[in-house]
């Protein structure tokens, strides 16, 4: 619905070119704004898996490009436009080539629309409709608080954030913002299928079900289009002298799905829920320091009630990592938790609570990048789950060419038991080369 209202915003605002401007002077800026970024990786799995139901395969592939673009339409309207091309070797990873606005799709278009929308802007507000990103939090590394977006991992590591159906209104005061956001209109998220071998890390966190198949085989729906099952989310951000601050308020069917029975069948479901949060940061010098929280209610006790955080800053130097013959050093640690406030109904149909599907329950970051100058990089990062000891690490390089042209290589290596998300992709360990060509 408000898609198809998008789609006709756009093309009739573009079409009335005796009020604004002509047709092909959009179409002109569209091509004359358009940029590209073309990523390429090519990735071998340090082992065999004997899960004779997965891709066999170890060596695969994976190239995107993003091709971002926009034009305006008017004096205060403009469009934005951002395509995503996604091309794997994994077998599942594709069904058809463009899935532009199909809500239950559980596979990865060649072709997809990631924003989609027209903004109307003002001196003191605008105006969005369409697909757009819902994104909000200080934390660079795991963000407990945003969870209302939606992303393609078909490859876990090579995650892509996709736009959602909205319609933002924002209002600014001197330096601060109130932005409402209606989502109507829910949409998959793209995971690992079938015999994608990155499917591993679903399965590993939940128990079977009583009728012996796996939780990750039942598929997500979309809920129905229908008012109640709209979200609606409320942003204050604030700008001070010395630090920035939020707080948000959200309602409508909680991001994280229960699984339950339902007549002879099992499914997962997202019951209506309550969250409240907010976030500070504050800048020292070259250093940066911030938290985030959010409280979640559900109703009827058809989930857990819990309290979600991420606390973590940057630290950079450049003073005696030169005596090193480097540029900068920087760090950048957090720390996630989540309590539970109250548990979940017994019920005899709520089978599993969502907290086998929400990350950062009691877990450390932690990435490090090293600068020796313009050209090369090296980095490494670690998240260790501190309940289950479970864990994973990543170690590689980048060189740039030019500031458009850049190479890279790392590996990536997971550990733990088969019942927790890291222990579950053992098997899964890579090592990669890669391209990224700014165009």
């Amino acid at each position: 619905m408000i898609m198809k209202f998008a789609i006709i915003l756009i093309f009739v605002t573009v079409s009335l070119s005796n009020v604004v401007s002509s047709r092909a002077q959009v179409l002109s800026e569209l091509r004359e704004n358009s940029q590209h970024e073309l990523k390429l990786f090519a990735y071998n799995f340090v082992h065999e898996t004997s899960d004779q139901s997965l891709d066999q395969r170890r060596f695969h592939g994976l190239t995107t490009i993003e091709t971002r673009t926009g034009a305006e339409v008017g004096e205060q309207s403009y469009i934005n436009l951002e395509f995503l091309t996604y091309l794997h070797s994994m077998e599942d990873s594709h069904k058809k080539t463009l899935h532009p606005l199909e809500r239950d799709n559980q596979y990865t278009a060649v072709i997809a629309p990631r924003v989609l929308n027209v903004v109307y802007e003002a001196d003191d507000f605008d105006f969005t409709v369409g697909l757009d990103f819902v994104d909000f939090g200080f934390a660079e590394l795991h963000n407990s608080v945003s969870n209302y977006g939606r992303y393609n991992s078909s490859h876990p590591i090579h995650s892509y954030d996709l736009g959602v159906p909205l319609i933002n209104y924002r209002r600014y005061v001197d330096d601060d913002t109130l932005a409402y956001t209606l989502m109507p209109i829910d949409m998959n998220s793209i995971l690992p299928q079938k015999s994608n071998r990155w499917k591993a890390a679903s399965d590993g966190a939940y128990s079977s079900l009583p009728n012996g198949s796996s939780v990750s085989d039942l598929r997500m729906q979309p809920l129905a289009i229908e008012p109640k099952n709209a979200r609606h989310l409320l942003v204050y951000d604030a700008v001070r002298s010395g630090y920035d601050f939020y707080v948000f308020g959200a309602i409508g069917p909680s991001p994280f799905a229960v699984v339950r029975q339902k007549g002879a069948a099992y499914e997962k479901y997202t019951p209506w829920s309550w969250q409240l949060g907010g976030g500070v940061t504050k800048i020292f010098g070259p250093h940066k320091g911030y938290a985030d929280v959010m409280h979640q209610i559900t109703a009827h006790q058809q989930d857990d009630n819990f309290v979600r955080s991420t606390v973590g800053g940057v630290l950079k130097n450049s003073s005696w990592v030169r005596k090193l013959g480097a540029n900068e050093l920087a760090l950048t640690a957090e720390y996630a938790r989540e309590e539970k406030t109250r548990a979940q109904s017994g019920r005899s149909d709520l089978l599993f609570s969502s907290r086998n599907s929400r990350t950062g329950l009691n877990t450390l970051f932690a990435r490090v990048e090293l600068d020796f100058d313009n050209d090369w990089k090296i980095f490494t990062s670690t998240s260790h789950n501190l309940k289950d000891s479970d864990h994973g690490e990543m170690f590689g390089l980048r060189y740039s060419a030019n500031d458009s042209l850049e190479f890279f290589g790392f590996g990536s290596w997971f550990d733990g038991r088969d019942s927790t998300s890291f222990g579950a992709q053992r098997a899964n360990d890579t090592y990669e080369l890669g391209l990224r060509w700014t165009l």
